[in-house]
């Protein structure tokens, strides 16, 4: 039996490397305190998405089964409820669009 070899860790190079763009969101103070105080007060959150507004309950309002969600869109779908989640759906987003929207309802959810 051969002896094993033993690599090396390559650097990748400058050449080697990928840039992959993203649309990140910036985290937001202004939008951080909003969630926590609606959280606090038990408001309800709206969060705009592809010019259309969707009303969360506040994080702590959410429906227990929540927590035993499959995956992120089992989750998201219990937040909106069915007649919202329906309503996103109509729009036929991407799974790009998805995350997205995913991201703002925990941003302004404020997780």
């Amino acid at each position: 039996m051969p002896a094993a070899k033993k690599t090396a860790a390559v650097k990748p190079t400058e050449k080697d490397e990928v840039t992959v763009e993203t649309a990140e969101l910036v985290p937001d103070a202004d939008a951080e305190l909003g969630a926590a105080e609606s959280e606090a007060k038990g408001e309800r959150i709206d969060v705009e998405h592809n010019g259309a507004v969707y009303s969360l309950p506040s994080p702590l309002d959410y429906p227990v089964d929540v927590v035993f969600a499959d995956n992120d869109f089992e989750a998201v779908r219990i937040v909106l409820g069915e007649a919202q989640w329906q309503r996103y759906r109509a729009t036929k987003p991407t799974i790009r669009d998805f995350q997205l929207f995913n991201d703002k309802i925990n941003l302004f959810a404020g997780n």
